[in-house]
């Protein structure tokens, strides 16, 4: 791993943690860091959304929340949330349109876990395999990182 990919790392993990705590004022520049190295995970536009949208910032919201959805177009927290954004915008058929999608797309999931629950699982996984690879069992941190990509293998 490169120094700039260990500064992005980093970036994430000081910007995710902000943001769980809900200090987005903290958050958004680490978070607006990664977006702007052009990686595309669809949980950080969705973070950064939220940050726009709690500072009356609709309309860079929405985008966030649109191309958190560009990159994974069955992220349902990202789609309620662009869901409530048009309503504060006034687009109220946009707003039920995408809202509806959102049902349809959880629910077209068949039994098996809705993806947004499946990716916050795989991230589990992988921040256990980061554990175990920080201690030095690093057969332990593959098993955990190959469940991670059993549940989400298109993510990062």
């Amino acid at each position: 791993m490169s120094d700039a990919d260990d500064t992005l790392k980093q970036a994430l993990t000081i910007g995710r943690e902000f943001y769980v705590n809900k200090d987005y004022a903290k958050a958004e520049p680490y978070l607006a860091q990664v977006a702007k190295e052009g990686k595309n995970f669809a949980d950080v536009y969705n973070m950064l959304g939220v940050i726009y949208h709690d500072q009356g910032q609709f309309s860079r919201a929405q985008q966030s929340f649109e191309t958190a959805l560009r990159i994974n177009p069955r992220y349902t927290e990202a789609s309620l949330n662009l869901a409530v954004t048009y309503n504060d915008l006034g687009k109220y058929h946009e707003a039920k349109e995408t809202y509806r999608n959102a049902l349809g797309a959880s629910s077209d999931a068949g039994g098996d876990l809705d993806p947004f629950v499946q990716g916050k699982v795989a991230n589990m996984y992988a921040d256990i395999g980061d554990v175990y690879v920080s201690s030095g069992a690093f057969r332990l941190a593959v098993a955990e990182y190959q469940r991670a990509l059993a549940l989400r293998p298109t993510f990062v």
